[in-house]
């Protein structure tokens, strides 16, 4: 009876985590970063934050794989690494497949959209513009309307960050012919889901669009930003959009 005790008792070996694992792992780890803070993510700061229990060598090693592999690159200014679109592309899909994140997003909107005092949609999508930190727009085909708020979004974080005049002239000038853009859009499958240069409204590899339709009126919602955007709040967001409006 003492044998069988022991038995019980004894503790079952750790499963070892495998190589595939780890570097899904640390693909995950260096893209969430990315998207809290547009930084490129360095092997220490893994081991150090994230609690790998391998050597910076061995993570390196996982970068160069995942970088051959098209999900990684590296930053001119340092070490560290950043996601590619096909990384970025991945993820996203994963938040889809994940129905309880998605669901928990679209609540949490539907909730907040239903408190707004706003009696006209230029009122409306002007506070929800202001509460998911992005250009917001609204594209009534029919009656040929579009409505954009939340450009100063993109435009203070081009004056920090970038400083480039050109950049921000180009950015100027795509937004302001966002709906002749808009008018050529086909949504065969949603929400759609453009990321870098998949995006058609900005020339350029930075940002991202995502854009669904109203199931009541067949109107079109989208969000436009960098695509270091919190993919899992603002999908959960057009979700509350298309049902409510």
């Amino acid at each position: 009876m003492k044998e069988v005790f022991l038995k019980l008792n004894k503790k079952k070996p750790e499963i070892q985590e495998t190589v595939a694992q780890r570097k899904e792992k640390i693909l995950k780890n260096v893209i969430k970063h990315y998207l809290n803070y547009g930084e490129p993510v360095a092997s220490k700061f893994l081991v150090m934050r994230c609690n790998f229990n391998v050597s910076s060598a061995t993570i390196r090693n996982d970068f160069r794989e995942l970088t051959e592999e098209g999900y990684l690159y590296k930053c001119h200014l340092s070490s560290g690494r950043l996601p590619t679109n096909k990384a970025l592309k991945y993820f996203i899909n994963e938040i889809l497949k994940n129905r309880e994140i998605l669901e928990y997003w679209t609540n949490l909107w539907e909730e907040q959209l239903q408190n707004l005092k706003a009696e006209a949609i230029s009122d409306f999508l002007d506070e929800i513009a202001d509460k998911s930190h992005s250009l917001v727009f609204y594209y009534d085909p029919q009656n040929d309307i579009l409505e954009k708020h939340g450009l100063k979004y993109i435009f203070s974080r081009l004056v920090n960050d970038y400083k480039k005049e050109k950049l921000i002239i180009e950015v100027a000038e795509a937004i302001d012919h966002l709906d002749k853009r808009l008018e050529n859009l086909r949504i065969e499958k949603e929400p759609l889901i453009l990321i870098g240069k998949d995006n058609p409204f900005i020339p350029n590899d930075d940002f991202s669009a995502l854009i669904t339709k109203s199931i009541k009126n067949q109107n079109i919602y989208g969000l436009l930003g960098f695509k270091s955007m919190p993919y899992d709040k603002h999908l959960g967001l057009l979700n509350a959009l298309s049902e409510l409006i």
